[in-house]
């Protein structure tokens, strides 16, 4: 090795402090996924989703009677989120549509692996 040459950053060993913090971050992103996903209904939200755009009532009606204002509350979530699509339709009457978005639809495929992991493990208990 040339002594003139400073190794590249990536080579050098990094702190713990640095290895801590860099786990700190993960874990906070994680923390707050959960934090969103572990909400009740919002499973369930996102599978029936999923499946295809549905408004209001019909989702309600795919959760199995959800109250109406949870169901509200969570939908205005994952639309913060960015998980859902909510589209008003400019009709007589009007009505509102919600679907996946990109993100929504790419967490559906997480939300499926943690189905079949569940499927295979829970029975075993």
């Amino acid at each position: 090795m040339d002594a003139g040459i400073p190794a590249s950053p990536s080579a050098l060993p990094r702190s713990r402090a640095l290895r801590r913090a860099e786990a700190q971050r993960a874990e906070c992103a994680a923390t707050a996924a959960l934090n969103v996903i572990g909400q009740k209904w919002v499973l369930r939200i996102i599978r029936s989703l999923g499946e295809r755009t549905q408004r209001f009532c019909e989702l309600q009606d795919a959760l199995g009677g959800a109250n109406s204002a949870t169901l509200s509350q969570r939908l205005k979530l994952l639309e913060d989120e960015g998980i859902v699509e909510r589209r008003a339709i400019s009709e007589v009457p009007p009505w509102v549509e919600y679907s996946l978005t990109s993100k929504g639809s790419d967490l559906r495929s997480v939300i499926g692996g943690i189905d079949r992991w569940a499927e295979r493990w829970a029975a075993q208990q």
